[in-house]
């Protein structure tokens, strides 16, 4: 043993500059341990996130831990960034074609913004124009109107080509809404954008009319609806009553639409129903309580004639299920998955097809049990229903 040996716990290790030396772990552990820490995030984590910029920021880490990258769960939800890019642009017109009232896209200027970072340029390209579109109808609405005597019409006018498919559904509006109302629009649209023309599509949008039942004196009712409710109460101004035939043969659509549509108006007390001869009148609040209205309220406002892309869905399906017929009608059985390729190889615009398909083999699937016709067999092959 040396002399000037000394005990350990008596010792001083120093470093090369001759400074104390001591371990940070010395501290710790006379300090209570702090319950709430979190590990940093991977860094795989920090680079994906899209929403929170401060992901990954010192301090942020219990945040970044709870925050999760909700686009690319999204995207994985839909099963592709195509089938996600399609839904949000159904979403986006859905929302541009009920702004005719300001025109205000900037909240969609700023969410579009965002995603063309994350899914690039070319992917949002279409959802641009749409926005580019809203902001045009806006400059358009201010040069008719400072040019024209009536201020009643606001219009989204479109680019149809960069819009999702709108339902081919359509009917003729009353002449006095047509010739007064729309037509007059339609010639200063033309006169301004010469040699463009305008394009109704009569089922989209909604209209506000006032409306007056009970004489003179009584105040008006003002009623917001769709253009096809509107012109059914105006038929009822040339004449008080009218049958159902009568009012389809005017407006060029389907008896039972037609009568749908009017439960709107008898469940306001605007149109009564007569059970015995079958016919709808205009109504007052004296004989309300004498007429009949045991009518279910299947056409109210909020029906599918709202600016929705919703018809052009099921007439994309009705498609779909026609393709299908024809390939099991030639193959006898096929699986899902063969059904699947060969609905992208025949249904694609880039081939002139009136509509492109976009399932998801699990959507596909879902409209193949929703067909009366299709039977899936145990073994997972579809063939018809034999009758």
């Amino acid at each position: 043993q040396r002399p000037n040996a000394k005990p350990l716990q008596e010792t001083k290790v120093t470093n090369d500059d001759d400074e104390d030396y001591y371990d940070e772990d010395d501290e710790d552990e006379d300090e209570e341990p702090d319950m709430t820490w979190r590990p940093p995030p991977p860094i795989r984590k920090q680079r994906t996130a899209f929403f929170d910029p401060s992901i990954g920021r010192k301090g942020n880490t219990s945040q970044s831990e709870q925050q999760l990258d909700i686009l690319s769960i999204l995207v994985s939800i839909y099963g592709s960034k195509e089938l996600f890019v399609d839904e949000y642009r159904t979403m986006l017109a859905d929302k541009l074609l009920t702004k005719t009232s300001d025109y205000n896209t900037d909240a969609e200027v700023h969410t579009l913004e965002l995603l063309k970072l994350r899914f690039g340029e070319d992917s949002m390209r279409h959802c641009e124009i749409m926005i580019k579109d809203t902001d045009d109808s806006k400059r358009i609405m201010t040069n008719i109107q400072s040019s024209s005597s009536t201020n009643i019409v606001d219009a989204s006018i479109i680019s149809h080509i960069f819009w999702p498919s709108i339902s081919s559904t359509t009917f003729q509006h009353h002449p006095r809404i047509q010739q007064n109302i729309l037509d007059p629009f339609s010639t200063e649209y033309g006169r301004l954008k010469n040699p463009r023309r305008l394009v109704w599509y009569n089922q989209l949008g909604t209209v506000e009319i006032e409306i007056q039942t009970d004489g003179d004196n009584a105040p008006p009712k003002s009623i917001t609806c769709t253009p096809l409710l509107a012109t059914l109460i105006t038929y009822f101004e040339d004449q008080p009553v009218w049958k159902v035939s009568d009012l389809a043969e005017k407006v060029g659509m389907p008896a039972t639409t037609i009568q749908k549509r009017l439960a709107f108006w008898v469940h306001r007390q605007i149109l009564s129903y007569d059970d015995t001869s079958s016919t709808y009148s205009l109504s007052s609040s004296k004989d309300w309580s004498r007429r009949s209205a045991n009518i279910t309220d299947d056409g109210d406002e909020d029906d599918n004639e709202h600016p929705t892309f919703q018809y052009a869905e099921e007439e994309a399906n009705d498609v779909f299920c026609s393709y299908v017929i024809g390939m099991l009608q030639r193959y006898k059985e096929l699986p899902l998955y063969r059904i699947h390729e060969m609905l992208k190889l025949f249904c694609n615009n880039n081939d002139g097809a009136a509509v492109s398909y976009n399932k998801t083999q699990r959507q596909l699937s879902q409209l193949l049990n929703g067909m009366e016709k299709v039977e899936c067999r145990p073994d997972g092959m579809y063939k018809l229903v034999e009758k």
